[in-house]
């Protein structure tokens, strides 16, 4: 599945497709974890910033990929939810497939000299 034919869905509706596999903080790794489970894939998202790339360990959905990845991070703040990232599949060839970051809510970028 194209992650553009779901994207146009709000957010909250996106993150519960069955195509997108929600993620926590918690479940990013710095280095690549070790697998046994063969439902299971190890992935790298990767935000362009500081402290990138990450691995998380994904599940594989009627056996593919998710299409994308939802995570919420930070407190919620009054009247507004938590902050939201999301990752697109870029590429899937090779051992540990690729995630893009393609929205984050609440990041509004940095500079660097």
């Amino acid at each position: 599945m194209r992650i553009d034919s779901i994207m146009p869905l709000s957010l909250s509706a996106f993150a519960q497709h069955e195509a997108v596999q929600r993620i926590t903080p918690a479940d990013l790794f710095a280095t690549p974890p070790r697998l046994t489970d063969s439902g299971r894939f190890v992935g790298r998202v990767d935000s362009g910033g500081l402290g990138s790339p990450r691995y998380f360990v994904g599940e594989y959905r009627d056996g593919a990929m998710p299409s994308a990845l939802v995570l919420e991070y930070g407190a919620a703040s009054a009247g507004d939810g938590r902050a939201t990232r999301v990752w697109s599949l870029a590429d899937r060839r090779g051992t540990t497939p690729d995630y893009r970051l393609i929205h984050d809510d609440s990041s509004r970028g940095y500079v660097t000299v």
